[in-house]
């Protein structure tokens, strides 16, 4: 699932912490690897901070740090992650990280279990504001630089009424993408995954999808 496995760990660190809670980030958060928030080790960070760097930039680091730096700690994070897609009924579905890169044991999923996973995580207000966001801008403090975080989800300013959710790719889970629109009085969840074009996949799949409600698509790019 690559990179989609942060719905599931925005999911439990909404339901973990407090949003204001501060978090120390370590050396192992800040050279996971990979796409980055760009964060630095020493540097301390809210939840919510970390949460707009994990759902925007889609920042493994972030990722890392949101796990590492929990009430409940890494490995309890992890743990939690399958506890609430147990609890959720995604039997097809286990996590192994935070971040969803590879390397790191048998992590899985299907195209229904995110759908399921997503409608869960937009009844959050918190998690629908943070991954509907397009530009988020975290000011200098003296607990850490300046970041400027932009939304990589395919369509968020291309396609009246879509509201996020996540991109991911790894060579071995292919190009990925959730995406959340509400059209109208329409609200519909597209799920693609090991795309040849997500992009252009999603648009024909969202328009489809409004058709089959009776809804003619707005014009888009």
């Amino acid at each position: 699932m690559a990179s989609l496995t942060k719905i599931m760990t925005a999911i439990v660190a909404l339901e973990a912490d407090p949003l204001d809670k501060k978090i120390t980030i370590a050396k192992e958060a800040a050279t996971v690897g990979e796409n980055a928030m760009g964060l630095t080790e020493g540097e301390k960070l809210t939840v919510e901070e970390l949460l707009y760097g994990l759902m925007l930039p889609s920042g493994n680091d972030a990722a890392e740090a949101l796990a590492q730096g929990s009430s409940i700690g890494r490995k309890g994070y992890v743990t939690m992650m399958n506890k609430k897609a147990e609890d959720l009924g995604l039997s097809d579905t286990n996590f192994t990280n935070p971040s969803g890169l590879e390397g790191d044991g048998n992590q899985y999923t299907t195209a229904v279990d995110l759908l399921v996973m997503s409608k869960y995580g937009l009844a959050n207000p918190d998690f629908a504001r943070i991954v509907s966001t397009y530009q988020k801008d975290l000011p200098y403090t003296s607990d850490h630089k300046a970041f400027t975080l932009y939304n990589e989800t395919n369509l968020l300013t291309t396609y009246p009424g879509v509201k996020g959710i996540k991109i991911g790719f790894t060579w071995e889970a292919g190009h990925c993408l959730v995406t959340y629109l509400e059209y109208k009085d329409k609200k519909i969840i597209g799920v693609l995954l090991n795309s040849q074009n997500r992009r252009d996949e999603m648009k024909q799949l969202l328009d489809y999808s409004l058709k089959s409600l009776g809804e003619i698509p707005p014009a888009h790019d």
